[in-house]
């Protein structure tokens, strides 16, 4: 159908104030254009005497640029209801996993909207439990969305949204702007989880070190975490602060040596079952460079234990270890 560019409106699911548009994306579009002209590959619907688009957002905008208002665009036009036209915008907005977390919460949010407003759509995916509550949780959303989006990044997406949404305490409180600077769902998601382990971070001081960790390119979670500390405790002098300080990051630390305790008895467990499986008479390779290392690595290991334990678990921690080199 040969339409108007000027009445081509959007996807009235989509919130065109809080969805950013990403120039780079529409630049792109217009170089195509340019150079090999327009392809119909924007979808629309007829509602109410308006021409609504389901997806092709970007290259509304690129056609904008390249041409007048009232110049034709041919398009495909097809009988779309209100639960298609939002799952249509939600699989435009989710083109890669990289998509960033300000568009995945707002698109989460579009279809909360959407079901508070048509709660027979609720009844489709929910459970008797939650037709009773009528509680919109991760799992309805991501089945409404066909199972396109999933029930964890969904969780991910209410809790920014909750945070952000609820006065609580900077314990507990994301900053909004903080969260949406991250490039992906990814990085935000990191960065959610380390600020929730730090007391009375600021929103000022949270957004002081998103700035930095992406002009860093630095998206990890302990990354994240430390120079939140360090932007927390750098104008702190007091022996309280630093106190505080030295627990997190000791508590930090415990949890990473935790971690790895967890693996190595993983790998301990294997080590038996593969010598009792195999029938090996380890005297035979007692004089191997591997067998020497590893007697000595469990001593440093059991020391390095005996030494955090203190005397009263020293034998018992002794006796249990040496068991391995048995």
């Amino acid at each position: 159908m040969r339409i108007q560019i000027k009445d081509l409106k959007p996807n009235p699911f989509r919130d065109m104030k809080n969805y950013p548009i990403n120039e780079q994306k529409v630049k792109s579009l217009t170089n195509s254009i340019n150079q090999t002209g327009f392809w119909d590959n924007i979808l629309a619907r007829g509602n109410n005497g308006n021409i609504e688009i389901a997806y092709g957002h970007h290259r509304l905008v690129a056609l904008k640029k390249l041409f007048k208002p009232d110049d034709y665009v041919d398009i495909p036009v097809k009988e779309l209801d209100d639960s298609t036209m939002i799952r249509i915008m939600a699989n435009e907005n989710d083109e890669n996993w990289g998509t960033s977390p300000k568009i995945i919460d707002e698109t989460v949010k579009a279809v909360i909207k959407f079901l508070e407003e048509h709660p027979k759509e609720i009844l489709k995916f929910s459970k008797e439990k939650i037709r009773k509550h009528g509680i919109i949780t991760g799992e309805i959303i991501s089945k409404f969305l066909n199972g396109n989006w999933s029930e964890s990044r969904v969780n991910f997406s209410l809790e920014r949204i909750k945070a952000e949404e609820t006065e609580e305490t900077h314990e507990k409180h994301i900053d909004k702007e903080a969260i949406e600077s991250y490039p992906t769902e990814r990085s935000a998601r990191n960065f959610v989880k380390a600020v929730k382990q730090i007391k009375n971070i600021t929103p000022e001081q949270q957004r002081n070190v998103a700035k930095r960790m992406i002009e860093n390119q630095s998206f990890g979670e302990s990354a994240i975490k430390s120079e939140l500390l360090h932007e927390k405790y750098k104008d702190k002098k007091t022996v309280k602060d630093k106190e505080e300080h030295d627990f997190i990051e000791f508590k930090d630390f415990i949890l990473e040596c935790t971690k790895d305790m967890k693996r190595l008895n993983e790998k301990l467990e294997q080590l038996f079952i593969l010598k009792t499986k195999l029938k090996f008479d380890f005297e035979r390779y007692s004089d191997s460079i591997e067998a020497k290392d590893f007697d000595c690595e469990t001593r440093i290991l059991i020391d390095c234990l005996i030494k955090l334990l203190g005397k009263e678990g020293k034998e018992d921690v002794k006796n249990k270890l040496l068991q391995i080199s048995d």
